[in-house]
């Protein structure tokens, strides 16, 4: 499953091409795939996701510092300008952004403590893959 990325793609659309692979990892009991066979598939899923998660927060964070250095440099403006906007309102806004980006990492490295901590949890689960699990997926 590990293909190597193409160079040439963008971030935004290397994330959207990840969430567009989580939202069919989530429809998949419902797609007509296999959903969870085994116990050992529920620790590897949460052990995947705290991997994912924990690369949330630099993301963002880089995210957050390209908008300072953005607005630092004068970039950051309304395409097109709204009527009545003002540069008052874009620096504002802008701060908003940044200010929202920032807990929003926060709140990732939390969820990737608490990802990883049920996937050290559920590792012992799946050593019994092969004793006599359920053999249909549990939806």
């Amino acid at each position: 499953m590990n293909q190597p990325v193409p160079p040439n793609l963008s971030v935004a659309h290397l994330t959207g091409e990840a969430a567009e692979l989580l939202r069919a990892a989530g429809a998949a009991p419902q797609g007509g795939r296999p959903g969870l066979l085994h116990t050992a598939e529920a620790a590897e899923t949460v052990g995947a996701l705290a991997g994912l998660t924990a690369r949330l927060p630099e993301l963002l964070d880089q995210v957050e510092a390209f908008l300072s250095s953005e607005q630092a440099a004068g970039r950051i403006g309304p395409d097109p300008a709204p009527a009545g906007d003002s540069a008052f309102d874009v620096i504002r806004t802008a701060r908003d952004a940044r200010e929202q980006l920032y807990e929003a990492s926060r709140t990732a490295a939390l969820l990737a403590d608490v990802l990883a901590a049920a996937a050290t949890t559920l590792a012992p689960l799946g050593a019994s893959r092969t004793a006599g699990g359920p053999t249909t997926p549990h939806v």
